[in-house]
């Protein structure tokens, strides 16, 4: 008598977990297909603890504004070099290698067919390389942790944008 319990026990506790583990995963896909699935119009990137972007990409209006010079000591130079040719913005990250402090590049594109725009990191060093494998972006927040850059997209619903 004991064991067809403990059995019927097993199953019921087999089956709540199953249903638990697809509920879970259900939610999980439904927020990733939804969550930043939206038609973005800017891309602020940040360097930092600043909460003011140092670069916007407005995708409505085909332009990239630099905001500020990034901080960094004279030997290096200007920092974000936009290259509008290429598409690209170049900064300095915060990750050295033999002293010598890191580049990140960010690539973007203004329309790319089904979406306003997009942003990827193609070229940084940092352990893994963690950050340019996150890929394309269309509205998906990208970090660069080691180098302390970080890309949020946004609307532009004033002449300020939101985040």
């Amino acid at each position: 008598m004991t064991e067809i319990r403990n059995t019927s026990k097993n199953k019921r506790d087999v089956l709540l977990l199953v249903i638990l583990f697809l509920l879970v995963g259900g939610v999980y896909l439904i927020f990733q297909l939804f969550a930043f699935s939206g038609d973005q119009q800017v891309a602020n990137i940040y360097y930092g603890s600043s909460s003011d972007p140092i670069v916007t990409i407005d995708f409505v209006n085909f332009e990239v504004t630099k905001r500020y010079n990034q901080p960094v000591p004279e030997e290096y130079g200007t920092f974000p070099q936009i290259d509008l040719e290429n598409q690209t913005i170049t900064l300095l990250g915060d990750y050295t290698i033999g002293g010598v402090r890191q580049i990140v590049v960010i690539q973007y594109t203004f329309a790319d067919g089904e979406h306003r725009g997009s942003v990827e990191i193609i070229e940084e060093q940092s352990p893994n390389n963690i950050c340019s494998r996150e890929g394309v972006s269309t509205g998906k927040p990208l970090i660069c942790l080691p180098n302390r850059i970080r890309v949020e997209f946004g609307t532009n619903d004033s002449e300020d944008f939101v985040v």
